[in-house]
């Protein structure tokens, strides 16, 4: 397979994950509103998260030399996000709220890298996204324990 099918491959595979990702997020943020403090943020971001799968999905190819602004203003959102939830818990006297603050710090630096550098996109897309998905990984399951615990 030439590298522009296989990218335009990933790029539709992203694009459900990104899609899938953002409707799950979506349906958590409304079945907990009593219980997530700030859930229109969450919803907000399941919804940008669903419009960047549905764009990914439609037009792969020209998304090709965009891909990097896309990637990289989703990080900074995704990132804030973090930053906010970090300093949400760092008022209920959570002290995980260090961690979470790591992982938006994380994520706006990726972001940054790739809005500055959009070349690197080309050559490394899986390993940062990879890494983008990871972390926002490692917070959903924080988030699950704590929503857990809040029950």
């Amino acid at each position: 397979m030439a590298p522009l099918d296989s990218f335009k491959s990933l790029t539709i595979v992203f694009g459900l994950v990104i899609m899938l990702s953002g409707a799950y997020e979506m349906y958590i943020a409304l079945k907990n509103r009593d219980v997530i403090f700030d859930y229109l943020s969450l919803l907000w971001g399941g919804l940008l998260n669903v419009i960047l799968g549905v764009l990914l999905i439609l037009n792969p190819e020209a998304i090709l030399w965009i891909i990097s602004l896309i990637f990289g203003f989703w990080l900074i959102f995704k990132g804030g996000e973090r930053i906010k939830k970090a300093f949400q818990l760092k008022k209920t006297g959570n002290n995980r709220w260090k961690g979470v603050l790591i992982l938006g710090i994380v994520l706006i630096l990726f972001a940054a890298i790739l809005l500055w550098h959009p070349e690197i996109i080309g050559f490394t897309i899986a390993i940062w996204t990879s890494l983008a998905f990871i972390l926002i990984g490692i917070f959903r399951i924080f988030l699950a324990f704590k929503l857990r615990e809040l029950k």
